[in-house]
């Protein structure tokens, strides 16, 4: 899902609302600035969930120009981490996001290497 232009320095923002995925360009670039607080131009990757969380899109301006990506599942639906403060977004590395894409329950992920303490 990264593109050439990528430096891996991108942070990335799931929107926590669930947002009509009819949206374009413009109109995901608008929940960017007016829900998630966020500049759509920083580069940034910025997630989009529809309410039943089957189909995901993701925003990202890549110095001349917006670009989307989309990923509708057959079967079953995205899990997302649960939010850590502010409501509107969820802030996740390239690992966690990897593992919501590939159907991975956050709360498992963590779980199954969680090491205990002696």
């Amino acid at each position: 899902m990264m593109s050439p232009e990528q430096s891996g320095r991108e942070r990335i923002f799931i929107c926590e609302r669930a947002v009509n995925l009819r949206k374009s360009f413009d109109g995901l670039s608008g929940v960017v600035e007016g829900i998630m607080g966020e500049d759509p131009e920083a580069g940034d990757l910025f997630v989009f969930f529809n309410r039943t969380r089957r189909l995901i899109k993701v925003l990202q301006w890549q110095g001349d120009g917006f670009a989307i990506w989309m990923k509708r599942l057959e079967q079953g639906s995205f899990h997302l981490p649960e939010p850590k403060g502010d409501r509107a977004k969820i802030e996740v590395n390239a690992r966690e996001f990897a593992a919501i894409l590939n159907g991975i329950k956050p709360e498992k992920y963590y779980k199954r290497y969680f090491r205990k303490k002696n």
